[in-house]
């Protein structure tokens, strides 16, 4: 198994999109904060982070886009193409068990989205508390939230990148995984919504989803109870779509 997540990181680190998705976010931060270091909100700028812990709080409200649209592009582009380029076929006609095969990929891939995760909150707290200066938060400690925020990043990162590797499993091709992503994850929020009119029950499921626990990401205030659950619907999501994962890609015809 770790030779397999070896393998598994050393594709991930030579692959060009995560790269670009890296390098993309990195410049898109930059940007950022130098257009709220230039803008003058009293001027009719548009931008308002004033200090760097602004900027932080900012990014992650902006984080569950770069989510939805970087993970779907990163799952086609890693997971769906090993596919079509054979790659898949081969690690199976290795004698590798397949289950092993497809967890070390989910692993790898779930490792690479968290820290694509980090890169544009990162880079705005960073180049933020430089250019802008660090600032306060009024009435929190500023590392508790830092520390916070971080780490339920990483967590509803792992939780993303697994259910849209499993989006990659189940439809082997690049365009459909991106696509299907796509559409899912940002129309998702909304019919559930919509339907829980007539289905009640729905709501406490979006409620105690992965949906829900990424809109709340930049929040202030967050009690210890309702941490606790959003920590355990991100590991049970994340344990959840590894299995189903696995399950699908051992009973798949592999091309």
């Amino acid at each position: 198994m770790n030779n397999l997540i070896r393998a598994e990181g050393y594709k991930l680190l030579r692959n060009r999109t995560f790269w670009l998705l890296l390098l993309v976010l990195a410049a898109a931060a930059v940007v950022n904060v130098l257009l709220a270091r230039f803008d003058d909100p009293n001027d009719g700028g548009a931008i308002d982070a004033l200090s760097g812990i602004d900027a932080w709080t900012s990014s992650l409200a902006a984080n569950p886009y770069i989510i939805k649209i970087g993970f779907g592009i990163l799952a086609g582009f890693f997971l769906s193409s090993e596919y079509a380029n054979g790659t898949m076929k081969r690690s199976v006609s290795a004698g590798f068990p397949r289950s092993r095969i497809i967890a070390a990929k989910l692993t790898v891939f779930s490792l690479g989205a968290m820290g694509a995760a980090l890169v544009y909150p990162l880079v705005n707290l960073v180049l933020g508390s430089l250019v802008l200066g660090f600032g306060e938060l009024p009435g929190g400690s500023e590392a508790e939230y830092i520390v916070r925020t971080l780490g339920m990043t990483l967590l509803v990162a792992a939780a993303f990148a697994a259910v849209t590797g499993w989006f990659a499993i189940l439809l082997n091709d690049s365009g459909k995984t991106i696509g299907f992503s796509f559409v899912f994850f940002f129309f998702i929020d909304g019919v559930i919504l919509m339907a829980s009119k007539y289905a009640p029950a729905l709501e406490t499921v979006y409620d105690y989803s992965i949906l829900r626990v990424i809109l709340d990401l930049a929040n202030e205030s967050v009690s210890r109870g309702d941490l606790l659950v959003d920590i355990a619907i991100c590991l049970l999501t994340w344990v959840a779509f590894v299995g189903l994962g696995i399950v699908v890609f051992r009973r798949k015809e592999i091309k």
